[in-house]
């Protein structure tokens, strides 16, 4: 007999399981949240490095939507510094991205480009092509918000044009969102995501400046508040199943194995780790065939310190026509708190050549580097490595736990067993939002 006993328990503290159970104390269920880590947040948390706060993971936090609610409702104070703008590199140049029109500005930029460079159609021709591209995003297409269609964006975009630069802009903006390639990443996905059906685009964004282990530990302490138990170093090890539902779990504390009886659990673990810890047996053939299929992304995660901005960018920054790298955010920018007087902080991240298979962790990391030197000339004068996480797809913390638009549901054949988390996103919803959502 157990004698821990809880309304629910909430096994993880990534973005979902914090806010799932956060959520859970407000409305006044007796919850626990249990992180095997002795640091809260899973990759939504910061660890210290030489003086700088470096994130694990997520960086830009949608603001204005789902996860400030969350927070709003809860009690929790939600402490991000809005950014400002996109600034795209492309030709080996810099441009500041209108507020508005960014789709329209880009391909304006590709005519400019194209006609110093290689004049595949004339400025006729490349007006048209623009005009129909533009046209057929307004437009959507048959079936475009479809979750059972899974015509990658690039194939849609091959209707249009062959252009190789259309591509590529196409290949960094979409990587950018879904981390995984255009050529696997389902178009519907991205008309759901940036229409009203979906989380709508990503229009306001910003960085938390004391690290997002500052909004875990916000989220987390509204639960004690409320008299829920929040356990870190304590990792769940089994998750016992009676008579067809979750009975306890036995998680380790102190070095003990403490017995926690439940009504209904949460899992922020994945559902692979989740299924394992409480024995395949307990679900059924068709189930298990879904959590086998589950596709996680890798991703090439860098931080870069340099004693001066490499990057004169307010905002987000969009890398396209690069072996790798797509995106980044210059943190210390918006959040000098971030980073050691006198330093500077910037995140960049790369989408391998492929992410259905292992990826060459080594090959990756050098591609990585040299687009870095590349798109940053003065990197090797004035900044540093000071971190890269190359993550594969079967390291226990990829990019994310399932590519979007190829999410498991959230329900499980066990009636008092859910997933919150990156493996179960909504459709139409990235990453940290997706989460967020999902705890909802």
């Amino acid at each position: 007999m157990a004698n821990n006993k809880y309304d629910v328990v909430v096994a993880g503290s990534g973005i979902g399981g914090l806010c799932a159970a956060a959520l859970l104390a407000r409305y006044g269920y007796k919850t626990l949240l249990t992180e095997k880590s002795e640091r809260l947040g899973g990759r939504f948390s910061t660890i210290e490095q030489e003086g700088f706060k470096v994130p694990t993971g997520a960086v830009a936090i949608a603001t204005r939507g789902v996860t400030e609610d969350i927070f709003r409702e809860v009690g929790a104070p939600f402490d991000v510094r809005e950014t400002v703008g996109t600034t795209a590199w492309m030709g080996g140049e810099w441009h500041v991205l209108p507020e508005k029109g960014q789709i329209r500005a880009l391909m304006s930029l590709l005519d400019k480009t194209g006609a110093s460079k290689t004049k595949i159609l004339s400025r006729l021709a490349q007006g048209a092509a623009t005009e129909k591209i533009l046209g057929a995003f307004r437009q959507g297409g048959s079936g475009a918000t479809d979750p059972k269609n899974k015509m990658s964006f690039r194939d849609w975009l091959k209707q249009y044009t062959d252009d190789e630069k259309v591509l590529q802009l196409f290949h960094a903006l979409t990587s950018a969102i879904s981390s995984v390639n255009d050529f696997e990443y389902p178009v519907s996905h991205w008309f759901t995501y940036v229409s009203s059906a979906g989380q709508g685009g990503m229009p306001y964004h910003g960085v938390a400046p004391r690290g997002n282990i500052e909004l875990a530990d916000a989220l987390a302490d509204t639960v004690k508040k409320r008299g829920g138990d929040v356990w870190t170093g304590c990792p769940v090890e089994k998750i016992v199943v009676q008579q067809g539902k979750v009975d306890t779990v036995t998680v380790k504390k102190n070095g003990s194995h403490v017995e926690v009886a439940t009504s209904v659990l949460i899992s922020d673990m994945g559902p692979k780790k989740t299924i394992e810890l409480a024995d395949r047996s307990a679900f059924d053939a068709d189930y298990l065939k879904q959590v086998d299929a589950l596709r996680p992304s890798p991703i090439v995660h860098t931080l870069i310190a340099s004693d001066k901005p490499l990057v004169e960018a307010q905002g987000g920054l969009l890398i396209i026509g690069a072996k790798r790298i797509v995106t980044g955010v210059p943190m210390t920018r918006h959040c000098p708190e971030l980073a050691p007087p006198g330093q500077h902080l910037m995140v960049i991240w790369s989408t391998p050549s492929s992410c259905l298979h292992p990826i060459d962790k080594e090959e990756e990391a050098k591609l990585t580097l040299e687009d870095i030197r590349q798109v940053f000339p003065d990197f090797d004068r004035h900044g540093r490595i000071l971190r890269m996480d190359v993550r594969d797809i079967d390291d226990e913390l990829p990019a994310l736990r399932s590519w979007m638009g190829y999410d498991m549901p959230q329900e499980t054949p066990l009636p008092n067993l859910y997933h919150v988390g990156d493996a179960v996103k909504p459709f139409g919803w990235e990453g940290l939002a997706a989460c967020s959502r999902g705890a909802q």
